[in-house]
């Protein structure tokens, strides 16, 4: 479906979707500094060093992606345009609730998928996250990597639904 079956939907919110290391957060700036907007990332999160660097907190990246969630939401109520998602986004999970918060605010949603997920080697991507994400997770994330071919595959998906809605998290927010 194209926008003219859409005129409505005049935002667009981009899902950057891809394993650590692939470009995703070049991706994103290169998206806003040619149409503007915001880019929203759970690794901005984390307090940065002097030099720009960041530690993640493993038993707290629930909360990293929590606020992530929250930004996503208050930009798209303050209506920006576009609205950039620089996070793994590997699941129909991950990225139901920004799907949910798109779609209802009226914003068109296009998913971009970085190649390196799938051109270079696992091994490579371990080195290029200088090895501060396990070899094994790396496996995982690309393990549960689900296609998307349209946002219904998403906002249809029951089940994700059902568990979200059963979340505080949703109950709390105006998705």
């Amino acid at each position: 479906m194209g926008r003219k079956k859409h005129p409505h939907r005049t935002k667009t919110l981009y899902i950057l979707r891809g394993l650590p290391g692939t470009g995703k957060s070049d991706r994103a700036w290169e998206l806003q500094q040619r149409f503007g907007g915001e880019i929203i990332s759970a690794d901005d999160y984390w307090p940065r060093n002097k030099v720009g660097h960041y530690r993640v907190i493993p038993g707290e990246l629930h909360k990293a992606h929590m606020w992530a969630r929250n930004e996503g939401l208050k930009a798209m109520d303050r209506e920006v345009d576009p609205v950039i998602i620089d996070n793994t986004n590997m699941t129909h999970w991950d990225m139901y609730p920004y799907v949910l918060m798109a779609f209802n605010r009226g914003y068109w949603i296009k998913f971009k998928v970085m190649k390196d997920t799938w051109h270079v080697s696992l091994e490579d991507l371990y080195s290029i996250n200088k090895k501060r994400i396990p070899f094994s997770t790396l496996e995982r994330m690309k393990s549960k990597y689900q296609p998307v071919r349209h946002i219904y595959d998403i906002l249809r998906d029951d089940d994700i639904a059902e568990e979200w809605k059963s979340r505080r998290e949703m109950k709390d927010s105006s998705w």
